[in-house]
């Protein structure tokens, strides 16, 4: 497993996402996600990206990183409005976490971020955080996380980048380079979308030399093939997954064919 620099931190280039997959009650379903960090663990992934609006998801990762806790590396993400509830709920995150430390603290797609990033600065000099950032969906939001990253009011940015979207290639990678800003990239398979839906098998070939053998691997090694990326998250409900997506951080930094091959391959297939 390759580990980049994500802010103060080392990481993996392989980190667990927990959107819906980890949003359970049952034990039975509980249990399936002890197996999938423990999963993570065995096959060196060492960040999980949670947050207060994925449902029961901060409480079964609490649940499932008790007595690994120092092991692993957790962001989680506030999204209301007003500084009161915003205050109410970052707290009940440390306490579904079961942690008083929590290493990356986001705004959760931009909202309210004005309220929510003076707080999380409180937090960062108390010692309670390492880390603050922002997450967007959206290219409306580019312009204005382009400004704090200029800033220098975040240590993080979070935003979706696969083969078809490319968004923020044109001005957040080069600031998060600029200022040594950490990337964490969201839907590197658009929600599955370029491995479930495809049209026609993709040619696994050329790219066999390096180490890749499923097409989930190949897109995430294009993402990782950008090396302003720090982290990317896919997310799984199947623990044996975790270990094919394990497998991408390995391959190293693909050659721009390579890269450029998978891109007009999935656009073959879709």
């Amino acid at each position: 497993m390759e580990y980049r620099k994500l802010g103060n931190l080392q990481v993996s280039a392989i980190g667990m996402g927990t959107l819906r997959t980890f949003d359970v009650t049952s034990d039975d379903d509980i249990a399936r996600s002890q197996e999938i960090i423990e999963n993570c663990l065995a096959n060196d992934v060492n960040f999980i990206d949670t947050a207060a609006w994925y449902g029961e998801s901060e409480k079964v990762v609490g649940i499932a990183t008790a007595g690994i806790r120092d092991q692993l590396h957790l962001a989680t993400k506030v999204r209301c409005e007003g500084k009161a509830e915003g205050e109410a709920q970052i707290a009940r995150s440390f306490q579904l976490l079961n942690t008083d430390y929590i290493e990356l603290f986001q705004v959760h797609n931009m909202i309210d971020w004005q309220t929510h990033l003076p707080t999380l600065q409180n937090l960062k000099d108390e010692g309670k955080i390492g880390m603050l950032g922002v997450t967007a969906m959206v290219h409306e939001a580019y312009p204005t996380i382009a400004e704090l990253m200029r800033s220098g009011r975040v240590d993080t940015v979070q935003i979706p980048y696969n083969v078809m979207e490319r968004g923020c290639e044109e001005e957040l990678l080069p600031l998060a380079e600029e200022h040594g800003i950490g990337i964490l990239v969201m839907e590197p398979l658009q929600k599955g979308r370029y491995v479930k839906d495809l049209k026609r098998q993709p040619d696994l070939t050329p790219l066999r030399e390096f180490g890749i053998e499923t097409w989930a691997q190949a897109l995430l090694a294009w993402v990782l093939g950008d090396s302003r990326v720090s982290v990317t998250i896919p997310a799984t409900s199947r623990p044996e997954r975790v270990m094919e997506n394990a497998a991408a951080g390995s391959v190293g930094q693909l050659p721009q064919e390579m890269r450029d091959y998978i891109r007009h391959e999935t656009e073959r297939c879709l």
